[in-house]
């Protein structure tokens, strides 16, 4: 009963979320408050043909493009994106870790990070995508987290200096991918140059990363090896489709071998308990957002 009726306050009295208060509700809170309040509080002010700034996580400013029907038109509808991941990132991400948000998009779980860790720590954002890192650089500024947040314009790979090719969709923010084969049909085609992520300065103090990059995964993990050897890394979340793999079991093989548990972060359940075979068996083209601890 008393379960119940917090969530009748929460719906009949809406509150701005503080720091302390999103914090709490994210970390250890019932998902339905957290939806409702946060989608109470969520609002969207158009700039331009391609340009909005919405509320989101009831606390954050965000540019965002209305045309994108991937993922601003949830951002400005719901203002969230991926409850379960932000949740995770909310119990894990301390004040002053230094952490990196690998495919960044247009920033939302890098501001969630970045007001995470705090003025003592540092943010790694790596977005190479121009439209979207300009978004990302306009919600920075706006929420004061310029110090905090390093915008990395490169690709990662498991070379530096490796050429490839992005390619985007301009309405739609999620489905950029880097290649060195050319691709027809996309709007936006950017030719670039790929680094290694544990070649960064700060990667080595590294503690959690979120890694999503629509194929690209393998390679950044194998640029990664000098941080997989050290001991500050300690968490990795990151999206998992077979099918963009050429050798699934062995990819996994390799996430695994530093060390690292296996787990999921389901869409509606949560962090649930995860196994190789499972994922394996599982439909090729379904993704899973993994989470790698040790």
């Amino acid at each position: 009963m008393i379960h119940w009726l917090a969530r009748l306050r929460h719906w009949l009295n809406p509150t701005l979320l503080g720091r302390r208060q999103l914090f709490g509700m994210l970390g250890r809170g019932d998902r339905f408050v957290t939806r409702h309040r946060v989608r109470s509080l969520c609002r969207t002010v158009t700039i331009g043909d391609r340009l909005a700034v919405t509320r989101v996580l009831g606390r954050y400013k965000m540019y965002v493009d209305p045309s994108d029907y991937a993922i601003s038109v949830h951002l400005m509808m719901d203002g969230y994106w991926e409850l379960g991941l932000s949740e995770e990132i909310a119990r894990t991400v301390k004040p002053g870790m230094v952490v990196a948000d690998v495919g960044a998009n247009l920033g939302y779980f890098t501001l969630l990070m970045a007001d995470l860790v705090g003025s003592s720590g540092k943010v790694l954002s790596f977005e190479p995508n121009p439209q979207l890192a300009g978004l990302l650089r306009r919600s920075l500024h706006a929420n004061g987290f310029e110090p905090i947040v390093s915008h990395e314009p490169d690709p990662l790979g498991a070379d530096d200096g490796w050429p490839v090719t992005l390619y985007a969709n301009p309405d739609q923010a999620g489905g950029a991918f880097v290649s060195i084969v050319p691709h027809q049909g996309y709007g936006l085609a950017v030719p670039l140059s790929t680094r290694r992520l544990d070649q960064h300065p700060d990667a080595m103090r590294v503690a959690f990363v979120k890694i999503d990059a629509e194929g690209s995964e393998p390679a950044i993990w194998e640029g990664m090896a000098g941080m997989l050897a050290g001991d500050a890394l300690r968490t990795v979340a990151m999206e998992w489709a077979g099918c963009r793999y050429p050798d699934p079991a062995a990819f996994l093989n390799r996430l695994l071998a530093p060390g690292f548990s296996l787990a999921r972060i389901h869409m509606t359940k949560g962090v649930v308990p995860a196994t190789r075979e499972a994922l394996l068996a599982a439909p090729a083209e379904e993704e899973w957002m993994l989470l790698l601890r040790r």
